[in-house]
């Protein structure tokens, strides 16, 4: 299974970004978009393994001593690796707790045998790739803020050329 785990978006925050895809779609930009259904804000990819108790062990302690905290969604950005180009929406946190949560989640991961993540956390949401036209694209200030208050456990597959995500396992931040 091709696992990775994430924070989960809630309805409102789907809206604003699925809003932020048709103005970047109507400023002229192009690529493969992803569908509204499958934003998140990704902590650690884990790849292709079978080892969904170690994963769900990790993330119950990871989310131990985490409280629920504030995500606002920032500027829209590109990257380009590898010859692709990704377009996404910047995160940002009012605290330190997603900080902690990262941290707590790369260590609970890596003594259960995961490998760790290269760098530090960049939060984001993906909102395409392969992107181009879209030189110029500026969001306007945002105020489209939530509460993360979970942590999921996601399968990725490929049904009928389309990515699609199953939750597998949910722990919740108190």
């Amino acid at each position: 299974m091709r696992l990775f785990i994430a924070i989960p978006l809630p309805p409102d925050i789907l809206r604003a970004v699925s809003a932020t895809r048709a103005a970047l779609e109507a400023h002229g930009a192009g690529g493969r978009f992803v569908p509204r259904e499958n934003y998140h804000i990704t902590l650690h990819f884990l790849g292709d393994t079978d080892a969904l108790g170690d994963a769900a062990e990790a993330m119950r302690e990871a989310v131990r001593d985490i409280r629920p905290f504030v995500l606002r969604l920032r500027n829209y950005g590109s990257f380009k690796t590898d010859g692709s180009h990704t377009g996404f929406i910047d995160v940002s946190c009012d605290g330190d707790e997603l900080d902690k949560l990262y941290e707590s989640l790369e260590s609970a991961l890596w003594e259960r045998g995961f490998a760790k993540n290269r760098g530090r956390l960049s939060p984001h949401i993906t909102l395409g790739r392969k992107i181009t036209g879209d030189e110029g694209f500026a969001l306007l200030p945002q105020k489209a803020a939530f509460t993360a208050n979970a942590v999921v456990l996601y399968e990725s597959r490929s049904v009928r050329g389309q990515m699609q995500y199953t939750v597998l396992h949910r722990e919740m931040l108190v």
